[in-house]
Order: C-alpha cells, then sequence, then structure tokens
C-alpha cells in the first residue's frame, strides 16, 4: 500500500485536521436559552439531559451522531491520500518516457479501434499515476528528430499536460538521435520540481526544445556523471562519483526502428514496451512515378510498385486518378515479403498530376495513397569538375542533353578557389559532376561523384576488384531505360553509404552506384572510374559503358532526375519532413507553394542563396508558382519500408544489448479513493437518518 497526498501545502493539512476538533467542540457548545418557569420537569427529561451535555464541565457521553460525523470526515482525510498499490514493484526513482511518434505508430490495431501512439500515451498515462512525490520523470517525443516536451519534473500535472502536447508526425523514426539526447540529458543533475513549482530547464533550453549533445553537462561540456567506468559499466549512480542517480528509460513504440548499436548508454537502464501486435495485414506503395514519353508528348507513364509488408495474404484494388478524375484501375494480390509492379500508358496531354489509392483495409492508410507529379520544362546550370573526361563531357553535350542543360566544365584545381566556396554556399548550381575528386565541404545542391567517395557518411566498402554486375534496379527514375548487364568493369570498389542509402547497380561484391540523401538534397556516388589516369599521364577507359547505347541515357536521366532538367517528365519525391531546394530560376526571388486540396505558402529568396521548403510535413503533389507561372512542382510520400513493416518488434537494439518487449508487464495503480467516498457518503446518510430518527 502507498500514498499520494492530493496537496502538499501545511495549511491545507492544518485545515483538515481542525475539522474533526471543530464537530467535537460542537457538542460542548452550550445552547443559548430563555429561561421558562414551568409546573413540573418530569416531561422535560431529555431537555434536562441535554443541558448535562453543553456543560464543559460535564465528560463526553457516547455520542453515536458524533461517532458517524468523526467517521464521515475520517473516510474524506483518507480519500485525499488517495491509497492504492501497485500491480508490481517499481524499479528507480527517476524515469524517462520514450515516446515513439513516427509514422508507424498511427498504425490503427487497439482493441478499441485507437492508433498504436495514443496506445502508448495511455500507458505513459498511466505509469505518471503510478509516481509518487519522490519520483521524477521526463518526457521525450521522437521521429526523424527528437523534442523534449517535459524535463524532470515530479509534477504529475505538468507530465500529464506534456503528453496531451505530443503529436504524431508521417516521419521516419531516428533512435540514435534520440538516445543521445536522452542519456546526455539523463546524465544532467536533478532538480525536480515541487508540485506547482517551476521546474529547472537550463540544460535543454525549456520545454519542447532539444539541446545539447550526449553527456553534455550545464555548461556544454562534457558531464563527468555521462561516463562510464573503465570496464565499460557505470556505477548504479551513473558516473563516477555516484552524484546523478541511474534512470530507467521506457521506451514506448512497436520497434520499427533502426538498430541503435554504438551507443553507451551510461546514465540509463532500458526497457522497451512493445506496442502493437505481431500479427497485421498492410499492403503499401514503395515506388510512384510519372514520365511524358520524349517521342510522343501526347504520352504519359505511370509506374508503380506495390508491397505485401504484413504477415498474412492480402489484394487490394489499385486506382489511378488525376485530382477528381479516375484514369486507370488494376489490382494487385500478394503474398507476405512478395512486391509487383505496376504500369498505366496514359494518352492524354493535359495531365500534371497523379494520385496511386490501394483500396486496402489494411491498418495503416498513410502508405496506401501515392503522389507523383510532371515537372514543367526547365533548363539546368550543371558544374563538371575533372582532369578531362571526353565520355563524360560527350554525354552532357549531345542534341537532347544541351537542349535541357548549360555546361561548365572546370579542373580540380577550383575546388581550392573562393569562386566555388561562395558558389557552393549559395547553390547556384542545380547540379555538380565530381570526376576523380571531391570538395572539403559539400556543396548546397544534388551531386553525382564517380570514382571518389562525398563526405557525409560514404565510404568504401572493401578492397578494388573486378566487380561483375548481378542486380540492378530499375524502377529508379536513374536506370528507367537502362540496361547494364552487359556493363564490364575492370576495376571498382563497394560502396558503403549513410542511413537510408539506395543501392542501384549490385555487384558480386557489394553495392556499385548508390545515391543517398543529405539534408535535402541527393548525392549520386559510382565506385568506379569511367576513364583512369596512367603514370605517364595518359588516360584508359576503366568500363565499356561510355560505348554502350544506354550511357547517353543514363546522363540524361542523371540531368532530369538530379539536375531538374525537365521537358515536361517526373517530378521529384521527397520523404516527410525533409527540406526542399526548390528548383528555379536565380532571377526568381520569391514563389508560392500550393500543396493540392490543401496548404499554400510563400518563399522568398535569401540573398546569395537558394529558395528552400520546410513545410514538406503532409504527403502530397506541390506546385511551385512564379506570378502565374508553374516554375517547379514535386511530391512528398512516404515511401519507407521499415515504417510500413507493422508487425511488432519482439526485441530492439539499445546501446550494446539487446532489449525484449516487457510484454503484459504493464505497472498500473489501482486506488481506493473513490470507494471511500461512496463510504463516506453512505456513513452521512445513516448520520441523516439516525439524527431524524432522534429529533421525529
Amino acid at each position: 500500500m502507498n500514498w499520494i497526498p492530493a496537496f502538499g501545502e501545511p495549511w491545507a493539512w492544518t485545515l483538515l485536521a481542525a475539522v474533526p476538533v471543530v464537530i467535537v467542540l460542537m457538542y460542548f457548545l452550550k445552547l443559548r436559552r430563555v429561561p421558562v418557569e414551568i409546573p413540573s420537569t418530569y416531561l422535560w427529561a431529555k431537555t434536562i439531559e441535554d443541558l448535562h451535555v453543553n456543560s464543559l464541565l460535564q465528560r463526553l457521553r457516547r455520542n453515536l451522531l458524533l461517532f458517524l460525523q468523526l467517521l464521515a470526515v475520517a473516510l474524506a482525510a483518507i480519500a485525499l491520500f488517495r491509497p492504492g498499490f501497485r500491480d508490481q514493484a517499481e524499479g528507480r526513482q527517476r524515469a524517462v518516457f520514450l515516446l515513439d511518434a513516427s509514422a508507424s505508430m498511427a498504425a490503427v490495431d487497439g482493441e478499441a479501434g485507437t492508433s498504436r501512439f495514443d496506445e502508448a500515451r495511455r500507458r505513459i498515462a498511466e505509469r505518471i499515476d503510478t509516481m509518487t512525490d519522490t519520483d521524477s520523470a521526463m518526457l521525450v517525443q521522437f521521429s526523424d528528430r527528437a523534442e523534449v516536451l517535459q524535463p524532470f519534473t515530479s509534477d504529475r500535472e505538468r507530465l500529464r499536460a506534456a503528453l496531451e502536447r505530443a503529436r504524431l508526425s508521417r516521419r521516419g523514426a531516428d533512435l540514435a538521435d534520440a538516445l543521445t539526447l536522452v542519456d546526455g540529458l539523463a546524465a544532467s543533475p536533478d532538480r525536480r520540481a515541487a508540485p506547482g513549482a517551476s521546474t529547472d530547464e537550463s540544460s535543454m533550453g525549456g520545454p519542447g526544445k532539444t539541446g545539447g549533445t550526449a553527456g553534455a553537462g550545464e555548461n556544454g561540456g562534457p558531464s563527468e556523471n555521462g561516463e562510464s567506468s573503465e570496464n565499460g559499466e557505470s556505477s548504479e549512480n551513473g558516473g563516477p562519483g555516484g552524484s546523478v542517480p541511474r534512470a530507467d528509460l521506457h521506451l514506448f513504440s512497436d520497434g520499427g526502428l533502426p538498430a541503435a548499436t554504438e551507443l553507451n548508454l551510461a546514465n540509463l537502464a532500458p526497457r522497451y514496451h512493445a506496442v502493437g501486435r505481431s500479427e497485421v495485414k498492410n499492403l503499401a506503395i514503395t515506388a510512384f512515378s510519372a514520365d511524358r514519353s520524349r517521342n510522343r508528348p501526347g504520352k504519359v507513364d505511370v509506374i508503380a510498385t506495390v508491397a505485401n509488408l504484413g504477415t498474412t495474404d492480402a489484394s487490394a484494388p489499385v486506382v489511378l486518378s488525376s485530382g477528381d478524375d479516375l484514369l486507370d484501375a488494376s489490382e494487385v494480390e500478394l503474398e507476405p515479403g512478395e512486391q509487383t509492379g505496376i504500369a498505366f500508358t496514359l494518352e492524354r496531354e493535359d495531365l500534371d498530376r497523379f494520385t496511386l489509392t490501394l483500396e486496402s483495409d489494411d491498418p495503416f492508410p498513410l502508405d496506401d495513397r501515392a503522389f507523383a507529379v510532371l515537372a514543367p520544362p526547365r533548363v539546368v546550370n550543371v558544374l563538371l569538375v575533372t582532369p578531362g573526361n571526353d565520355p563524360l563531357e560527350l554525354g552532357l553535350t549531345t542534341e537532347r542533353a544541351a537542349a535541357i542543360c548549360r555546361t561548365e566544365t572546370v579542373p580540380p584545381s577550383y575546388l581550392e578557389t573562393d569562386a566555388f566556396a561562395a558558389r557552393s554556399a549559395a547553390g547556384t548550381d542545380d547540379l555538380i559532376v565530381f570526376d576523380r575528386c571531391r570538395p572539403t565541404r559539400m556543396p548546397r545542391t544534388d551531386t553525382f561523384s564517380i570514382g571518389e567517395l562525398p563526405h557525409d557518411g560514404w565510404s568504401w566498402d572493401g578492397e578494388p576488384t573486378t566487380p561483375l554486375v548481378v542486380d540492378f534496379d530499375r524502377t529508379h527514375p536513374l536506370l528507367r531505360y537502362v540496361e547494364l548487364y552487359s556493363l564490364l568493369i575492370f576495376r571498382g570498389r563497394a560502396l558503403a553509404g549513410p542511413e537510408g542509402f539506395r543501392s542501384l547497380v549490385t555487384a558480386d561484391s557489394g553495392p556499385l552506384i548508390a545515391i543517398g540523401e543529405r539534408d535535402g538534397y541527393q548525392d549520386l556516388v559510382l565506385g568506379f572510374e569511367i576513364i583512369t589516369t596512367e603514370e605517364s599521364g595518359g588516360t584508359q577507359a576503366n568500363t565499356n559503358w561510355y560505348a554502350e547505347r544506354t550511357w547517353p541515357v543514363f546522363v540524361l536521366n542523371v540531368l532530369r532526375t538530379l539536375g531538374g532538367a525537365a521537358e515536361a517528365t517526373g517530378g521529384r519525391s521527397f520523404r516527410p519532413g525533409r527540406p526542399v531546394r526548390l528548383r528555379v530560376d536565380a532571377t526568381v526571388d520569391e514563389v508560392t507553394i500550393r500543396r493540392d486540396g490543401g496548404e499554400r505558402w510563400t518563399s522568398k529568396r535569401e540573398p546569395g542563396r537558394g529558395i528552400d521548403f520546410t513545410e514538406t510535413g503532409r504527403p502530397g503533389n506541390y506546385h511551385v508558382r512564379s506570378g502565374e507561372r508553374t516554375v517547379d512542382a514535386f511530391s512528398v510520400n512516404l515511401f519507407d519500408r521499415r515504417e510500413s513493416e507493422l508487425a511488432t518488434a519482439p526485441e530492439v537494439e539499445l546501446g550494446y544489448e539487446s532489449v525484449a518487449a516487457d510484454v503484459g508487464s504493464e505497472s498500473r495503480r489501482r486506488e481506493f479513493w473513490r470507494w471511500l467516498l461512496i463510504g463516506m457518503l453512505g456513513v452521512l446518510v445513516a448520520e441523516w437518518w439516525v439524527y431524524s430518527r432522534r429529533v421525529g
């Protein structure tokens, strides 16, 4: 049995303690009576008895009414302490509630028809109710970024209010970023606020703000309490010295998270509370694009990929539309783990936006719709940095390529100049091609690296070999109309990219051509050179690709997909929440962006920079206009297989350990104050009945 007082102010308890004293004193009060002479007192025995009771010198006699009144007050007082017990013993007095707010938590598979996110919030609310005044907790929600909703506090009302502010996102999840933030904040000294008092938020900059790095102290330096001991384990009180106790980390998630194995959670004892079901049905659209035929302007090719990412067989109609106009339909039937491609061909010149809908009854509608647009015609600026590459320069100057791009060629030494630093920071180029070279800092634009690695998470995966192509991704726009089975490469290396990178061409040694995202930009990397430079200064071919008919097609795809060059061809697609660099001419200083059937925004160009757009939280088709002219178009889609794989994970990787789900072990507090109040009302009814009988 434990108790949670309803209030903690001394004056309130003093007032409560005075209530039974006042009741008892009422029985000692003398009544003010008017003297009346009567011939006999025989008929007034009870009146004489009442006079004895009101005498302060008379001993207090047994009185049922007094007992019932004191019992009612006692029951009310006990109810104010909220007596109850917990289903199971709790851990440490400091807790961190880590709430997964990524897209997959929108799945509606709760028993009461609720989403996983609402179910997680309900469980956290139950744990907040189990807290005592000696406990403190912090609430953090995360998707692709972490947000502190409430720093450490023992005020349960603050935690409940913060939990009400939690909102579901449509983004992917980054568990490592959230754990880094939480571990750093858990290392800070705990200045718990008393109920009603303000909470110390200096270490994280206030509610709703993220701050610091892992293990950061109040002044931004390394926190001594966040370090681990020499044997790799932390003491029960945190870091060396034990001034900050460890905290229980309660992760509420469905487990669809990237592994976070390279973190030492010295200040946290992790626990994983699984939300959702292990058996689930889900069909998902994982790719969708539209492209107008170059040879036949009235023809539009629409391609999509549908996958069964659930655990049961599933089928559903697939409907293609443009606004309210139904264009075509098909049907898919897939076993778990299977995927299929769907193609539509339309003979319409008036179409520039498309919506693909899976009419499925699965619990996750977010991946049942996809969007695609046709970008307006546009000529792009391309900067080619190369020591000399005739096949590449030829591919960029073909008749069709010259019609959609303006190419400037410079040597690698140009990367060290102030002129390059200025244009790189301003993002004035639509695409920069780095042939066997790389800059010290990545530019604010899309890049194409040949035989060299970009910065920001790219590395070689193995030694140079003579790779053999075994597979390539035909669904990606970069490889549209490209066949590579006859591709020969004399020397190349497998690639390892940043989180979420996509392999386009896979060799027997690993990814050979891959693409990755970087702050809203895309980096395309070839793990081999087109031509090599010999020690004598001469050049030698490293591949036969430039002699194949697919080489100029690939270069055109690069210009259209990365550079944004367009002859009314397919627009770009981004994941929710990712910033977008709008592809508009340098003469355009202000644009209006509108999402189909939704919001409208205005963005202005910053001096010396491009126009960035960050309001991409909702999927849909976005059109960019300058005056009455459409200058750019793009779409926002989920396209995240990890978020669409809805089966709840039995364990997650947290730090250096695998943490199994606490299935069915949620702690709940069972309270009795409602029953006590009902008992108090019963006592009052009994007291009224006794009083009525005596008076009557």
